[in-house]
């Protein structure tokens, strides 16, 4: 009776793409070691099979919450978020590899995505059964003001992983990296690559916060409540404005610039996830599963 509700639902096909991204988990992971393009490949190929069952859990999943009188899409709770965060995760990867000669972000990527689909999955914080959202979310803002906020956390996590290569590749003094080295695009790509991601997702960012104030003005009256999530939405935003100005008035690049994608990434994360288990407020719906909306 559970797996036929799942597949109902649609959280079948993400436990489903659980797996896949496991399996391209560990295709990078041997390719790190062994350096085989073939290998890579594959895991790519793997990891694109793994995001197209996602999106086929996702069309589901959002018909059937319709289908029972849930007229905005399912992403409100602890759940849809952190699947759909492990999907633009991945979608933020596959345009990079598209582009760029990136493999070995794919292992980093991968195990992010892993773990959020695996939190999704299994944990008892984040049960799959989609449940009418309260009255002031039931509003098609909430549709656009999570997915700009979400491609942002893409991208912020892409430049999280950029940034790590950035970091191991600069540190050149140690041996034991050398193979690994030869896996990576020059310094000077992958901090153009940094560059790129993090404007991208500051431009979705604070497209995500306009959305969001202009939605709190219509259900609540105020425009900005300075809510512990709303201060943390604009400590996320500052750390990149950060990044921005310093590259442009101070020259800023290299380490200095990889460290702020690793810490930003670290900001989101808490953002996201942490002031809503610590500090929660407004954008806590008082249920183990209610997302941390920002």
């Amino acid at each position: 009776m559970f797996a036929n509700v799942s597949a109902l639902d649609g959280s079948l096909y993400f436990t489903i793409s659980l797996f896949f991204v496991l399996a391209s988990f560990a295709g990078y992971f041997i390719f790190l070691f062994t350096g085989n393009k073939t290998i890579s490949r594959i895991s790519f190929g793997i990891l694109i099979a793994g995001f197209i069952i996602q999106t086929a859990g996702f069309v589901i999943r959002w018909i059937y919450a319709y289908k029972i009188g849930i007229d905005t899409p399912p992403l409100v709770d602890l759940y849809d978020s952190m699947v759909f965060f492990a999907y633009v995760i991945i979608l933020g990867f596959i345009l990079i590899r598209i582009f760029y000669d990136f493999d070995a972000l794919g292992f980093i990527i991968t195990l992010v995505a892993s773990l959020a689909l695996a939190f999704a999955s299994f944990s008892p914080l984040a049960p799959s059964a989609i449940e009418p959202t309260i009255p002031a979310l039931q509003s098609y803002w909430l549709l656009y003001h999570i997915v700009a906020l979400f491609l942002s956390y893409g991208a912020f996590g892409a430049s999280f992983g950029l940034g790590i290569l950035y970091l191991i590749k600069s540190g050149k003094s140690n041996k034991k990296q050398g193979r690994f080295l030869t896996l990576l695009p020059s310094s000077n790509i992958i901090e153009e690559a940094i560059y790129k991601v993090i404007v991208f997702g500051l431009v979705f960012l604070t497209a995500g916060i306009v959305i969001g104030a202009a939605w709190a003005d219509s259900a609540w009256g105020g425009y900005w409540s300075w809510d512990p999530k709303e201060t943390w939405s604009l400590i996320t935003f500052l750390t990149y404005m950060l990044f921005i100005h310093a590259r442009f008035t101070k020259g800023w690049g290299g380490k200095k610039m990889a460290w702020i994608a690793v810490i930003g990434f670290v900001v989101v994360i808490f953002c996201y996830l942490g002031v809503d288990l610590i500090i929660p407020g407004l954008h806590s719906y008082a249920t183990p599963g209610s997302a941390p909306l920002l």
